[in-house]
């Protein structure tokens, strides 16, 4: 893997070349088509909901999350695309740093991610 392209920076690149500290993040807002609007608020709501109810730490790994949330500290357990009956429910997502979520999307899954996943196909009966 790459280093970022930051002058400096010796942590390694996730896309164009930046590092998890360097890369533009996606903060919570509704700038899509009108059509999208009324889900991205939907989204946003419950988002915000899971944010003010849990402390702002990687739900995996303890790391800070911060102050603001962004779009990707929220993972849902079971992939919405997969479980779209799941993917307004509290018990399916974590709060995640970049590096876990990244991870998990990679397919790169540690024990308590696994125990995560097998915890919540056990609670809404998913095999």
């Amino acid at each position: 893997m790459r280093t970022c392209s930051i002058d400096g920076c010796n942590s390694l690149s996730w896309s164009k070349g930046l590092c998890k500290y360097h890369s533009p993040k996606s903060p919570l807002k509704s700038n899509k088509p009108e059509s999208n609007k009324s889900y991205l608020e939907n989204r946003n709501r419950f988002f915000m909901e899971v944010w003010n109810e849990r402390s702002h730490k990687c739900e995996h790994c303890d790391s800070v999350l911060g102050s603001e949330p962004l779009s990707y500290m929220f993972d849902h357990i079971l992939e919405k695309e997969k479980y779209k009956d799941l993917e307004f429910e509290k018990d399916n997502i974590w709060l995640v740093c970049l590096e876990c979520h990244d991870n998990k999307s990679r397919g790169i899954l540690s024990d308590k991610y696994q125990q995560k996943i097998n915890f919540v196909k056990s609670k809404f009966d998913k095999s």
